[in-house]
This record gives C-alpha cells, sequence and structure tokens, in this order.
C-alpha cells in the first residue's frame, strides 16, 4: 500500500512537471504575439496595400521622361466638295489613313521632374505610415497581451480570496454549532462569501473580455501568454528631453509629415509649369489613300521639333500656383502639429512610467503588510483577541492590496512598451521588423 502510494505520488508529480513543461514550451510569447499581429492584422495589410499602390506612381510620373508612340488607324467614306472636285460638284470616295508618330520631350518646364518627386515624396509618406501604422497597432497587441495577463492573475487572486473566505464560513459554522459563534456572524461570513463569488464571476468575465480583445487584435485567442517582466523598462533613456531627441529623428508619423510636406513643395513647383513652353521632337510617318476628294496614295515622313506656348488660359494656371501654395503651407502645418503630438505622448507616457514606478514600491510594500496583518488576526481571532469582522476585513485588504499592486505592475510594462513606442522604437525593442512596405527605396536620379 506504502508502495503504491508512492507510486501514485510520483505519477501525478510527473504528469503535472509535464503539463507546466508543455505550457512553457507552447507559451506565445510577448515578440511572437506581436509579430503575428504585424503579419496579419487587417489595418496593417490595408495600410501597406495602400504603399504598394502609391509606390507605382512613381514609375507613372518617371514616363514623362520616355518616348511617346502612338499608332492612328482610320477607314471609312467621305464625301468632298472644294475647288479640286468642283467641276463634277463633289466626289465621294472610300477613305483610310495610317500614322505612326514617336514623341520625345525636350523640355516642359520641369513638370515631369517635379512630378517624379512628388511621387517619391508621397512613396516615401506611404511607407513612413506603414511603419506607424505597425508600431500603433503593435503598441495595441502589446496591451491586449497583458491585459490577458492582468485578468489571469486578478482571477486568480478573486478565487484565493473566496477559498480564505469559504474556510473561514466553515469555521464559523463550526463554532456557532459548538455554541462559541452566532447566527449574526454566520450571516455576516456568508456574506462575504457571496461577494466573493460575486467578484469571481465579475473577473472571469473581465478575462473573457481580455481574451476577445486579443483576438481582435492579434487574430487568435491567447495561447498561455507568459509574463514578459519589466525587461522593457532597461532601455528607457535617462531624461524625457533624450526620449523626445530619439523621437523627433525616429517616429515614422513625423518622418511620413515631413514627406507630405516635400510632396506638396513638389507640387507647388510643378503647378509653375505651364507658364514654361513645352519643346517636344516629334517623327512621325503616315500612309493615307484618298485624302480630300484626290484618288490615290499619300506616304509623309515628319522629323519636327515642336514648341507649345499657351499665352492664355483663363487665369486657371496662376490659380493653381496659388492653390498648390496653400496646400504646402497645410503639409507644412501638419508637419509641427505631428511634431507637437509626438512630444507630447512622449511626455505623457513618461509620465504615467514615473508615477507607476514610485507606486510600486510602496504598492509591494503594503501587500506585505496586509498579509503579515492577515496572518496575526487569524492567530489572535483564534484565541478570541479579534472579532470576525477584522478577520474579514482583513482579507479584503488583502485582495485590495494584491489587486492594486497587479494593476501597477502591468500598468509599468505597458508604459514602458508606450514610451518606446512614442520614440518610434517599439519594433526594434521586440526585435521585430516592420512590413516590407515600411522600407521606401527612392531613386532620386533622373533617367
Amino acid at each position: 500500500m506504502i508502495y503504491n502510494s508512492k507510486l501514485l505520488v510520483l505519477s501525478a508529480f510527473m504528469i503535472s512537471a509535464t503539463l507546466m513543461m508543455s505550457s512553457l514550451v507552447f507559451a506565445e510569447t510577448l515578440s511572437e504575439a506581436v509579430g503575428k499581429t504585424i503579419k496579419s492584422n487587417p489595418t496593417i495589410l490595408a495600410e501597406s496595400n495602400f504603399s504598394s499602390s502609391v509606390d507605382n506612381t512613381i514609375t507613372q510620373a518617371r514616363a514623362g521622361y520616355y518616348p511617346k508612340v502612338d499608332l492612328t488607324l482610320g477607314a471609312g467614306y467621305e464625301r468632298t466638295d472644294n475647288p479640286t472636285t468642283r467641276p463634277d460638284h463633289n466626289k465621294s470616295l472610300h477613305r483610310s489613313e495610317a500614322e505612326l508618330t514617336a514623341t520625345q520631350m525636350l523640355y516642359d518646364g520641369f513638370a515631369t521632374k517635379n512630378s517624379v518627386d512628388q511621387a517619391q515624396s508621397l512613396a516615401e509618406s506611404s511607407g513612413y505610415s506603414v511603419a506607424d501604422t505597425s508600431e500603433t497597432t503593435s503598441l495595441r497587441a502589446v496591451q491586449v497581451y497583458l491585459d490577458v495577463l492582468r485578468r489571469q492573475d486578478l482571477l486568480a487572486l478573486t478565487q484565493d480570496n473566496l477559498t480564505s473566505h469559504e474556510r473561514i464560513n466553515s469555521q464559523i459554522e463550526l463554532r456557532a454549532e459548538s455554541g462559541v459563534g452566532t447566527k449574526v456572524d454566520v450571516d455576516q461570513s456568508t456574506g462575504r462569501v457571496a461577494l466573493s463569488n460575486a467578484n469571481l464571476a465579475a473577473n472571469k468575465g473581465n478575462l473573457e473580455d481580455a481574451q476577445i480583445n486579443y483576438l481582435r487584435v492579434v487574430g487568435n485567442l491567447p495561447d498561455s501568454p507568459a509574463d514578459p517582466s519589466d525587461e522593457c523598462c532597461n532601455n528607457v533613456p535617462a531624461t524625457v528631453d533624450n526620449a523626445i531627441s530619439v523621437a523627433y529623428h525616429h517616429h515614422p508619423a513625423l518622418r511620413a509629415s515631413i514627406a507630405q510636406h516635400e510632396a506638396a513643395l513638389a507640387q507647388q513647383q510643378g503647378a509653375e509649369a505651364p507658364m514654361q513652353p513645352r519643346v517636344d521632337l516629334e517623327l512621325s510617318m503616315s500612309a493615307d489613300n484618298n485624302l480630300d476628294g484626290v484618288s490615290g496614295h499619300n506616304n509623309d515622313a515628319l522629323a519636327m521639333v515642336r514648341m507649345r506656348y499657351n499665352l492664355l488660359n483663363g487665369g486657371a494656371d496662376k490659380a493653381r500656383i496659388e492653390e498648390t501654395g496653400f496646400l504646402s503651407e497645410q503639409a507644412k502645418a501638419n508637419a509641427k502639429l505631428a511634431k507637437r503630438e509626438i512630444e507630447q505622448d512622449v511626455r505623457l507616457a513618461w509620465n504615467a512610467l514615473d508615477s507607476v514606478t514610485s507606486r510600486l514600491h510602496y504598492l509591494e510594500s503594503r501587500v506585505q503588510s496586509t498579509e503579515k496583518t492577515r496572518e496575526a488576526y487569524q492567530q489572535q481571532f483564534s484565541l478570541g483577541q479579534r472579532t470576525l469582522l477584522d478577520l474579514l476585513d482583513t482579507e479584503n485588504e488583502v485582495l485590495t492590496a494584491n489587486i492594486e499592486y497587479t494593476n501597477a505592475y502591468y500598468d509599468r510594462i505597458y508604459a514602458c512598451y508606450w514610451l518606446t513606442e512614442t520614440m518610434g522604437k517599439l519594433l526594434e525593442s521586440l526585435k521585430l521588423e516592420a512590413p516590407e512596405q515600411a522600407i521606401t527605396v527612392s531613386n532620386n536620379q533622373q533617367p
């Protein structure tokens, strides 16, 4: 019997150890969860596809540097009445045309150059927007990941609280049955058990909500998330000014706004092109039949340099220049606004981290003190030196202290990642890469 008991205990221990190791092996780390988010989140995918579409506008703009070849074919019926055909009143012929024209732009007032510059800047802006969306969405993934862990810990705390209240309630019932306690004590203890059950049910619902939020952001339900610890706080800059400086140099939202301003400047310069003449080299060959009432073939070959200069356009070109000037100022103001918002976000994240860090030590001390108090009260209650109300109150005090510490613990970890995101370095800190659309390679050299 002793041997069998030891065997059962050993088997149970091995099974428990196996389950624990399995959960550790298959636990989804924070970095893995964020990596899944980058690859599958619809918001990031939508922004990436838009960026890919904008990249193709560069090729469209550069097409203005290359020759344009047009083929024109036509066949039909022509009735002609002119001095040549007039002795016979008019002449009707079956007319056919064939023309091949090649046009090479020689000068267009730098319209093509500015169009290419604008397209490149817009492509860079969209690439930085993908990076910004990836950072923002990844921070949201961090938040829902930590929230699942937070809710799991809070659920465990309320479960422990319920267990303690049930144990106390059992003791009170035994005391009442033996004549030491009163029915009032039993009723009071039973009420606290009911409250603990209500708290447990509420925390179960909160955990389920956290899991649903996780599914919305990451794309799957949480799979044994593991505490990432507070290692991310080790890379926090020494001062808030240092953090702001990093954000000014790296935050993709600011760089996207600057690229938008550069695109607006190129658009403004391109609006002046209609004020300049356009010069093209044109080569053409035509083979026509029965033109203008004259029977027979008509073959031509031309090599021409043509200049076109619009002298009056009703003021539309001037209005377009003024319009693009205002758009450029708007983009400039938006870049300044983005800079202010980034500094604001850095300062808010810094203050949040500083505040919760200073509170965490005291909250930890409070937890230790309340747990020591609970142990002392339990001993004193057994000796009749404490009332039931004292004992129940200290249980709730332990629960409250642990809840506040748990919330502060995860708030600090989130604040570290939040601060990193406000500097544009979140994915780098997680050793992850943004989608390839976030990297824009621009070639500023003209062909």
